[in-house]
């Protein structure tokens, strides 16, 4: 059994199981030296072919491994160091995985005054493409339903008629998500515990039904989001959401996924200008994207690690 460790040590001990990906993207010098010399944590990469209860005891272990060999890894080391801080759960993560159950709690649990989601619907085999929720209307998007982080699971369309979807080029079963005029606009919350950051980018530009009909006379009636051109920039005269409401849905998020690392797109429903719709969320997202990311890190690890 591991040796039993107890967060008032001197330093802290993190390890960490990333991606390859990841680990290049996020797991840099400049956060190990600054958790190192600022919050006296000592990040241990972990060795995923070997069980974990033979590596070194771990105050806390940060993850984004989805195989089933890893989750049974990670069991057998939880059951014998049940002290060890995990982030997050597996158990919670998966409910990420899912294009469906990642929103559907939404309206149903976080019930938050002028948040929703599209309609949606999901398409399990292309005979079933014709019988679709009567709800829906064109240009919809077009989403794989795994949401796991690999190639297929971000091969997206806008389909502009019902013509376009019998062109969709991507696995079932698919999610049909209504498209709803948003601005141009996507506004993109980052969640690290009590950390909130709110950021905008560029989207798909609105589409008016002068432009579905030309749009749907050139392409077949479905478009790949590669090869649409006319996505808008995020432009710095963009109203952001008010700063109590965006931490308001990111505590509530954190409350019923009982999760920690996370991020949200939500947009604003241009048919209603005070609404906004949620229309993904991403578990262990790119943090290294924000700026001193290595301080919004460290900060919350250390909070987790002093909590426990």
């Amino acid at each position: 059994m591991a040796e039993s460790i107890t967060p008032d040590r001197d330093r802290y001990i993190v390890g960490y199981a990333l991606s390859t990906r990841k680990l290049s993207s996020f797991m840099t010098p400049h956060l190990i030296n600054h958790a190192k010399h600022h919050a006296a944590i000592d990040f241990v990469k972990i060795d995923t072919s070997k069980p974990l209860t033979q590596q070194s005891p771990f105050h806390c272990i940060l993850h984004k491994i989805k195989t089933n060999e890893w989750k049974l890894n990670l069991h057998d080391y939880t059951l014998k160091n049940p002290t060890t801080i995990i982030i997050d759960p597996p158990s919670k993560i998966e409910r990420l995985h899912n294009r469906i159950s990642m929103l559907e709690f939404i309206p149903n649990q976080l019930k938050i005054p002028n948040l929703n989601i599209p309609n949606q619907h999901i398409v399990e085999d292309s005979s079933t493409l014709s019988i679709i929720n009567p709800e829906l209307k064109f240009p919809v998007i077009a989403k794989p339903l795994v949401a796991d982080g690999s190639t297929n699971s971000h091969n997206m369309s806008l389909v502009l008629n019902q013509q376009g979807l019998t062109k969709l080029d991507i696995e079932f079963p698919v999610v049909l998500q209504q498209f709803v005029n948003h601005g141009g606009v996507i506004f993109k919350v980052y969640v690290a515990g009590d950390y909130v950051k709110c950021v905008v980018r560029g989207s798909l530009a609105d589409i008016s039904d002068e432009m579905r009909k030309k749009m749907s006379l050139e392409s077949e009636g479905v478009l790949c989001f590669s090869q649409i051109s006319n996505s808008a920039m995020a432009s710095d005269a963009v109203e952001m959401p008010a700063t109590e409401f965006v931490a308001n849905v990111a505590k509530r998020m954190r409350e019923v996924l009982g999760l920690r690392l996370f991020n949200f797109d939500m947009v604003r429903d241009c048919h209603n200008g005070s609404g906004y719709l949620v229309i993904d969320i991403n578990y262990f997202p790119g943090y290294e994207k924000l700026p001193s990311y290595e301080t919004v890190i460290t900060d919350f690890l250390l909070d987790v690690l002093k909590s426990q």
